[in-house]
């Protein structure tokens, strides 16, 4: 999608605040362009000849990687930034409430599912590939919940494994560490895992060192989002949340625990 038929998508777009404008660039280029990271140049070249960006462009990027819950990131050089979540989800309030035309909603979509495709390919192992495939294929019927929940799945499905093969001992040190009533299980099998809650798995893989604090994070967050996916709610599940959980789980938790 170009960034005109991307910008065409918001009618309003013209009467956005210059913070409003930066963080929708930022997220045309993650999302079209495949720019994780980006500096102030790759957003006035990507703008050239459509749109006059913001005059003092390089210090709103600052101003917008300031602060606790900054809506962008400083990136991995000086005045390179990416998007946090809390832009990322502005960014996606404004979508729902422009109401893009139904082509460029399908035009989403059919990008979401040819990145998508393109990070499962990664897996190597085929029924993990086949399992993934069959919960992004989801999206393509409209069902973003549960391709969260299926993808969520076979990530603990695939944790698990990865324990019994090369963490086990350690697991079950850490396990009986414990003050609560899960220090009496030992897991043996993969249905032990059964007995305990996903949130208490991921303590104790990070406390026998299993994951990292890092990793632990990431399943922490996917976890509250399948959460919020597996019951009746409210909640808008956005196409750039499924993408973003989907690619956290595979680079950060199963690529980097091969079994």
């Amino acid at each position: 999608m170009t960034l005109l038929e991307f910008l065409r998508g918001i009618p309003n777009f013209q009467e956005f605040s210059r913070k409003s404008k930066i963080l929708l660039l930022a997220y045309y280029l993650r999302r079209y362009k495949g720019m994780v990271e980006f500096s102030a140049a790759d957003m006035e070249t990507e703008c050239r000849g459509l749109l006059k960006p913001p005059s003092d462009l390089r210090t709103q990027l600052r101003l917008l990687a300031k602060g606790k819950n900054s809506l962008l990131a400083k990136g991995s050089a000086k005045d390179i930034f990416s998007l946090n979540m809390p832009g990322l989800d502005e960014v996606e309030s404004y979508l729902a409430g422009t109401g893009p035309a139904p082509a460029v909603v399908d035009a989403m979509i059919a990008d979401a599912l040819t990145y998508l495709k393109k990070t499962v390919a990664k897996l190597s192992d085929d029924n993990q590939r086949k399992f993934m495939a069959e919960a992004i294929s989801c999206l393509a019927v409209d069902a973003p919940r549960a391709t969260i929940v299926m993808a969520w799945a076979g990530t603990c499905d695939h944790l698990y494994d990865y324990i019994l093969k090369h963490k086990l001992n350690e697991f079950n040190n850490a396990l009986a560490r414990r003050t609560d009533r899960y220090a009496r299980l030992t897991i043996a099998t993969k249905d032990d895992f059964a007995d305990m809650k996903e949130s208490v798995v991921i303590e104790v893989a990070r406390s026998a060192g299993v994951i990292t604090n890092d990793v632990r994070k990431v399943l922490d967050e996917k976890l509250g989002i399948r959460n919020t996916c597996a019951h009746p709610s409210s909640v808008e599940v956005h196409r750039s949340k499924v993408v973003s959980v989907i690619e956290d789980l595979i680079d950060n938790v199963i690529l980097k625990h091969p079994i």
